[in-house]
């Protein structure tokens, strides 16, 4: 972020340099026109011909792939998993009063591992987060309350998984079963109800 900061913050002088320049050659010669610049676009005005910038790769760590490729084998048919999904673009803020400001800024930047969605309508009906070692880091356990909120505010299910935990396609189905389709899985054992 920060070389990205730096090099926006160069390209920017470079332009204004160039700028300043030019315009001192015209007006150093004298009875010379002084040329008038096309309108400018102020986005390419702000923008260096160049950023460093990298694909992150890997894009998941080796448990966040494993759990991925598990996790779309074991999912019901009509179901998509997306990965890394901001919060920001999940939910919709429809009211902010000033207390829940505070707590909507938070979530800003935050993101859950896994998104759940039925196809038909695309419209989402759980999530997972995968927990780690850090999960009891007293900032990681704000965040996480922060996203238990959101997600009880939404009225949408949030799973929480330890990522050390082996999970394989038979747990997640059964996982996934129990909270995703309570319809077929009365359908399928009429004991059930």
């Amino acid at each position: 972020m920060v070389l990205f900061l730096l090099g926006l913050l160069a390209g920017v002088a470079a332009a204004m340099l160039l700028r300043i320049g030019y315009g001192r050659q015209a007006s150093s010669r004298p009875g010379a026109p002084v040329p008038v610049p096309a309108a400018a676009d102020p986005l390419e005005d702000a923008l260096p011909p160049h950023l460093a910038v990298e694909t992150r790769s890997p894009f998941f760590s080796l448990s966040e792939g494993a759990f991925f490729r598990t996790l779309e084998q074991a999912l019901p048919p009509g179901y998509r998993a997306f990965p890394n999904v901001r919060l920001y673009d999940l939910f919709v803020i429809v009211a902010a009063l000033p207390p829940q400001q505070a707590a909507l800024a938070s979530l800003r930047d935050e993101h859950i591992d896994f998104l759940i969605v039925v196809l038909d309508g695309h419209r989402p009906v759980a999530a997972i987060e995968l927990g780690g070692r850090n999960a009891n880091h007293t900032e990681q356990h704000r965040r996480d309350e922060a996203k238990n909120l959101a997600f009880r505010s939404a009225g949408l299910l949030l799973l929480r998984l330890r990522a050390e935990e082996d999970h394989t396609q038979a747990s997640l189905e059964a996982l996934l079963w129990q909270h995703l389709r309570p319809a077929e899985r009365e359908w399928a054992d009429p004991s059930i109800g």
